[in-house]
């Protein structure tokens, strides 16, 4: 069922309250080290995963990483530089299936979509090959990197869902953490997020 409008219009106000308004100041065209940061700490809780206590910040440079694709090839964060990319946070398989029903409009969009799982690179490899996914998917087997990105849960030692937008120079451009959006929604969110940058 199709939702109306003045509901998105009221999940956009709700999130614009939480923090993504600080995800509309215009992206840097080089990197800068002196640009101005903004905090928004009640966007994300600190997550432990060993030691690691996360903190994603609008305006501040994404975490870095490395982790294995679903080709078994080795994939870092700063390989993404002069792309927008939207890192989306999963455990569970139909998260990532769904996906695929935005991927075309969000690289129209000038964003790649990359997935990051519990799920090993061979089953992601089956999964891509069994739905026809054409987008990145990366394995975090042990949840640290989600846990950087406060989207690990280590009560249950599970991935939360979540969607962190990366702009072309690694800074956060916006965060939605600890909840799973209908990709219809998450799109235009991301829509509405991009007419600022």
């Amino acid at each position: 069922m199709k939702r109306p409008i003045p509901y998105l219009v009221a999940l956009i106000s709700t999130l614009i309250a939480a923090g993504i308004a600080l995800a509309q100041a215009p992206e840097p065209k080089t990197p800068s080290p002196s640009a101005p940061t903004q905090t928004d700490k009640s966007q994300t809780p600190s997550t432990g995963y060993r030691g690691v206590n996360s903190q994603i910040s609008i305006g501040e440079s994404a975490p870095g990483f490395e982790l294995t694709n679903a080709n078994g090839k080795n994939v870092r964060l700063s390989s993404f530089v002069g792309t927008r990319i939207l890192l989306c946070f999963a455990e569970r398989r139909e998260m990532i299936s769904e996906l695929k029903a935005i991927v075309d409009s969000l690289g129209a969009s000038g964003v790649q979509l990359v997935v990051i799982a519990r799920d090993s690179p061979h089953s992601l490899k089956a999964l891509a090959e069994r739905d026809g996914l054409a987008f990145e998917m990366l394995s975090d087997p042990t949840g640290q990197i989600s846990a950087m990105y406060a989207s690990y849960d280590p009560g249950t030692s599970s991935i939360r869902p979540g969607y962190v937008l990366v702009g072309r120079t690694n800074l956060v451009r916006m965060a939605i953490l600890g909840q799973r959006l209908p990709p219809g929604e998450l799109l235009e969110i991301i829509r509405y997020v991009l007419t600022a940058l």
